[in-house]
């Protein structure tokens, strides 16, 4: 007599069978494909360039200069030397504006009070003996033939140390923007050379870096106030040189 239980079972057993390796047939149809598109993105075949740095300059007379002037006091009080420094800075500002300098072109850049010790040898201890009041001016010098005349007018008014004169250009901008230019046909002319060289045309950059930032560099020109002083009151005469406003790219290109 036939189990009709054990058919069942049999039945069932087979069904899951038949399921699975349908399953199973389903999912490696699928992972091949899968694969197959990553592996296609993955050899993408990377675009050949020319990559070339340019550089350009542009030499300006300066027309703007910014000189660094201050006043040292010393007293055995702290009071007096700050009314001293004071008395002498607003002598020097005042006698300043009188060459001709604006207020706006003006500013105080630094004020420091410093304690004075005197060392016992014997004792091994530091006095307080007096203090240095020092104060400076930063001025902005439009009329550039008369910076050597405007600091020999602080000096004799005053002034007692300086942080030397910076020279620069007022349309900084404009000069940058031709050094620009100049730094961008630079490359171009590096990328024909390149091209040229390995047989291949090319056209419009795919890409231009603006490496250089546009920002004016001073050039400073030290300046001795103890040499001035020994001079006998003779006139200084300062050679401000050519500002060189620079500029630099990068171009990358296809072929």
């Amino acid at each position: 007599m036939v189990n009709l239980k054990s058919i069942n079972l049999l039945k069932t057993k087979w069904s899951f069978v038949v399921m699975s390796v349908v399953t199973i047939l389903f999912l490696m149809a699928i992972v091949p494909t899968t694969n197959h598109k990553v592996l296609a993105a993955e050899d993408k075949t990377a675009a050949r360039t020319i990559n070339v740095n340019g550089d350009g300059e542009v030499s300006v007379t300066p027309d703007i200069a910014y000189v660094s002037l201050g006043v040292t006091t010393e007293n055995s009080s702290v009071d007096e030397a700050q009314k001293s420094n004071s008395a002498t800075m607003n002598n020097v500002i005042a006698a300043v504006k009188k060459a001709g300098v604006a207020g706006e072109d003006m500013k105080t850049s630094n004020y420091s009070i410093s304690p004075k010790y005197s060392y016992d040898d014997k004792t091994g201890k530091s006095t307080i003996v007096g203090y240095t009041v020092t104060s400076n001016l930063s001025i902005a010098i439009k009329k550039i033939n008369s910076v050597g005349s405007i600091i020999d007018t602080a000096i004799s008014n005053g002034a007692n140390n300086s942080n030397g004169v910076t020279f620069g250009v007022s349309d900084y901008a404009k000069y940058y923007n031709m050094a620009l230019v100049n730094a961008i046909s630079n490359a171009k002319a590096k990328a024909q050379v390149v091209a040229g060289c390995i047989d291949v045309k090319i056209s419009t950059p795919t890409k231009i870096t603006e490496n250089s930032n546009g920002v004016p560099i001073d050039y400073p020109i030290m300046y001795d106030l103890a040499a001035k002083n020994s001079s006998a009151g003779q006139g200084m005469a300062l050679e401000v040189g050519t500002y060189k406003v620079k500029a630099n790219v990068s171009l990358v290109y296809e072929y």
